[in-house]
């Protein structure tokens, strides 16, 4: 369960996420750490539901319970980014942008999950603007499935682009990129690369559901 409030990565914080930047702005809502252990428990479990792969599911012997895990899972996260984002932040101020995750549209992997999450939490709004502005041009192992061997920023810059054909109606004054997990902050780096440099003007913010960190630390501070 997200039982934290929305709470912005700070000074010290910002040190376990070694690819932020001193300028960015960052929320996250749930902790879990990386060694693993009692700290954090339910969190990881959320997010292995609201990560479950969609072969994952369709070929375990368990489907239904499997689909109503990830299901639930993504009602939990729209609930809390409903509590965080009032009707007026929605509907006027903010593009709300997922980071698309390793598998590209087509693939029997590929999951929409963060903008469902998005659309779900905003969907009695009047103008909500939730735009997947981001897309993986291949498909590639997750980060967390490939151990030390994780894609480098080039890499990812290299098949991360702008779909220029959603802005054809102009983005926002602040765009919130939102993804599941902050580890390293790298996926975050790269978007916030990418949407520079199609909106040099607009501000950033990072969402994120929880981060993985090594030692206890938070300063709450909700929207």
């Amino acid at each position: 369960m997200l039982s934290k409030p929305w709470t912005w990565i700070d000074e010290r914080s910002r040190r376990e996420h070694q690819y932020l930047a001193e300028t960015d702005r960052c929320l996250f809502r749930g902790e879990f750490s990386v060694g693993g252990g009692a700290s954090g428990c339910a969190t990881r479990q959320l997010l292995a539901n609201f990560k479950r792969k969609p072969t994952e599911i369709t070929r375990g012997p368990n489907v239904l319970q499997l689909q109503g895990d990830k299901e639930r899972a993504i009602a939990e996260v729209a609930i809390a980014l409903r509590e965080a984002f009032g009707p007026m932040l929605v509907n006027r101020r903010y593009t709300f942008v997922p980071i698309p995750g390793s598998k590209c549209r087509g693939d029997p992997d590929y999951c929409d999950r963060l903008e469902r999450a998005l659309k779900q939490a905003f969907s009695g709004y009047a103008h909500p603007d939730v735009r997947p502005l981001l897309q993986q041009t291949v498909s590639t192992v997750a980060d967390h499935e490939r151990g030390a061997a994780r894609a480098s920023i080039d890499e990812l810059m290299d098949i991360t682009r702008i779909d220029v054909d959603l802005l054809a109606v102009p983005a926002r004054e602040t765009l919130i990129v939102f993804d599941d997990v902050l580890t390293f902050g790298k996926h975050f780096r790269v978007a916030s690369a990418r949407i520079r440099e199609a909106l040099p003007r607009q501000a950033i913010i990072g969402l994120f559901i929880a981060r993985a960190v090594s030692s206890r630390h938070a300063g709450a501070i909700v929207l």
